[in-house]
């Protein structure tokens, strides 16, 4: 006989304390690791650039840090990504910022690890897209390559010597790649 568990919900997940070092993908813990200097680096150069972007281009708010997006549920999924982008006009309002956040980024960021697996890193991007996700990068710090998975199912890879492009999720968003891994 097979013994099924329970999916965890994000009231398991609460139940960890806020220094739990997981995220929730579709009712499974995954072990979020620290992170070595080329993993923050890579990270915070998207976001200057979404920054810069942000103040120059399409007004939003770049969000980095610890906090997870609340994405699923029946399975739950609580997606802790290094770079986010939303727009401005889809913030929430300031009385609902003291919780998750229950709204798709428009733009989710991704910094491979060494422990992440390629199967973590697809089931994270199929979450992303599922909940409206416009556009996830995911950057790999080893082969210096930046993937953009878009909302109609688009994959495509750039490389150093290429600018990124931000499509439709951020108009005239255009960097060279070179930039993210300097």
């Amino acid at each position: 006989m097979l013994t099924r568990t329970k999916p965890v919900t994000i009231e398991d997940y609460e139940a960890l304390g806020e220094d739990a070092p997981y995220e929730l993908i579709r009712g499974e813990l995954y072990e979020v690791a620290a992170t070595k200097f080329i993993h923050m680096a890579v990270a915070g150069a998207f976001a200057t650039w979404f920054g810069v972007y942000s103040v120059q281009t399409l007004p939003g708010r770049v969000l980095v840090g610890e906090g997870g997006f609340f994405l699923e549920t029946n399975p739950d999924s609580l997606i802790i990504p290094d770079v986010a982008f939303i727009r401005a006009e889809r913030m929430p309002p300031p009385k609902d910022r003291r919780d998750w956040a229950r709204i798709p980024p428009d733009v989710a960021v991704e910094v491979k690890s060494p422990s992440n697996t390629r199967r973590e890193i697809e089931r994270k991007v199929e979450v992303y897209l599922a909940a409206g996700v416009r556009l996830v990068l995911v950057a790999d710090t080893d082969r210096k390559t930046i993937t953009a998975h878009t909302k109609d199912g688009q994959v495509r890879v750039y490389r150093v010597g290429e600018d990124l492009d931000g499509g439709d999720a951020l108009p005239g968003f255009r960097v060279p790649v070179a930039a993210f891994f300097e």
